[in-house]
């Protein structure tokens, strides 16, 4: 029950946070549409006739069109005009204009060859007019020695959009993420390893990388809106498909190659990091290392070999292995989150493996314990504890029957049976 409390309460916290980042995701979304369509509406104001050719003539605010339908003209003196960069395809200049009321602004703007001597002769006295849409020239018109011409300043309309809708992408994609994960765990559960991929990585990778691709497609939103859709659909397909063959191959390869291991006889003394977790003393047995061999599964104090015991703590009973299986969600945070390194000094960590034992006999029988270990040192722990589980109690059989008094159990361990070796046929065990 605690297992699943955990896992709705787990799951109910992603979810909420999947609502927070689509909220944040369709806010973005909107105030892109919003930027999109108020600065693309630009184009709009040119007047065309029947035919669809530009008249030339502009929609600018008085009485027959009002704000914010129309561009705001305002009429400026040029007072400076300087060259600050040349191009090959222009010349960047910085003009300065003088405003009503004593005021000036200063404008950058690049120009094409041939406007350029326009634009050098209306230097100090030539006349403007800027024509202002949504708090930003978008249109220049000067005139000099009776030449006049339109110049379109380097605002680019649409692109205020591409930053929200970009972030709105991404923020959707990592939404679209939790709310699975969290789906999947209220529903089935996020217990096992074996679900694990499908419950995270898979969607996590796949939506995350969608996203991504949906903020790429955002730097075309301009001319193509459904740009981001496309792209994001293309690039979720392909992340979908790579990352289901490579769960596949986890869940069905090779963790269940790993619940399947098979122990190792304890011949040699053998010691390596490991976690031992269970209720009562067995709180006391996490110190980090193991050693198993022929004195038994003990827990040591550290790597050192040799015959010595001090700081040696031995398991206070015997165990009954019931299965090896991979770290659970609800299992405590040192066995899930350790990782060990390979025996003999190898820098690559291995992911651990819990060997999941109930205790015959000590101070709490019947008790779950967990010994977790490197995938590499825990079939040495199998093997200990094979060897060290006491066989099941024979039947009792009749005093005639000799096998009692000579055959010994499977550990070697029966007190009678040595009592017997020791007495011999005429001692006190005899018939």
């Amino acid at each position: 029950m605690r297992g699943r409390v955990h896992d709705v309460v787990w799951g109910t916290v992603r979810v909420v946070l999947a609502v927070v980042l689509l909220g944040a995701a369709w806010q973005l979304a909107r105030s892109a549409e919003h930027d999109r369509s108020a600065d693309l509406d630009f184009s709009r104001l040119e007047i065309h006739d029947a035919r669809g050719r530009d008249t030339g003539s502009l929609k600018v605010c008085g009485d027959r069109y009002p704000e914010p339908f129309c561009l705001r003209a305002e009429h400026v003196a040029v007072d400076d005009v300087q060259l600050r960069l040349n191009k090959k395809a222009g010349a960047r200049y910085r003009f300065e204009f003088r405003r009503s009321g004593g005021r000036t602004l200063a404008l950058s703007l690049d120009i094409d060859h041939d406007d350029r001597k326009l634009v050098e002769a209306a230097d100090g006295h030539g006349k403007a007019t800027l024509y202002w849409w949504r708090d930003s020239v978008r249109l220049l018109e000067v005139s000099a020695g009776g030449e006049r011409r339109t110049l379109h300043t380097a605002h680019s309309p649409g692109w205020e959009a591409v930053v929200p809708a970009a972030c709105g992408a991404v923020l959707a994609g990592l939404g679209a993420a939790c709310l699975w994960a969290g789906l999947w765990r209220i529903v089935r559960g996020g217990v096992s390893r074996l679900n694990w991929p499908w419950q995270t990585t898979v969607p996590g990778v796949t939506f995350t990388l969608a996203g991504l691709g949906g903020a790429l497609g955002a730097m075309f939103v301009v001319h193509a809106p459904w740009t981001m859709a496309w792209t994001a659909g293309a690039v979720g397909a392909v992340s979908a498909v790579g990352m289901a063959r490579w769960a596949y191959r986890l869940v069905r390869r090779r963790l269940p190659a790993l619940e399947r291991m098979e122990p190792v006889a304890p011949v040699d003394e053998r010691r390596f990091l490991g976690t031992v977790w269970g209720p009562g003393p067995w709180q006391t047995l996490s110190m980090g290392w193991l050693r198993t061999g022929p004195r038994g599964l003990a827990v040591v104090p550290g790597p050192a070999t040799g015959t010595g015991t001090f700081g040696v703590r031995p398991f206070p009973g015997a165990l009954r292995l019931v299965r090896v299986r991979l770290p659970h969600r609800d299992d405590p945070l040192r066995l899930r989150s350790g990782r060990y390194l390979r025996t003999g000094g190898a820098e690559k960590p291995q992911s651990v493996v819990i060997a999941e034992c109930e205790a015959l006999g000590g101070p709490v029988p019947g008790a779950c314990v967990l010994i977790g270990a490197d995938s590499e040192d825990l079939p040495y722990v199998l093997g200990a504890l094979t060897a060290a589980t006491p066989s099941p109690i024979s039947p009792p059989t009749p005093p005639s029957s000799p096998s009692v008094l000579t055959a010994p159990s499977r550990d070697g361990q029966d007190g009678h049976d040595g009592q017997d070796s020791q007495d011999g046929p005429g001692g006190p065990g005899a018939v």
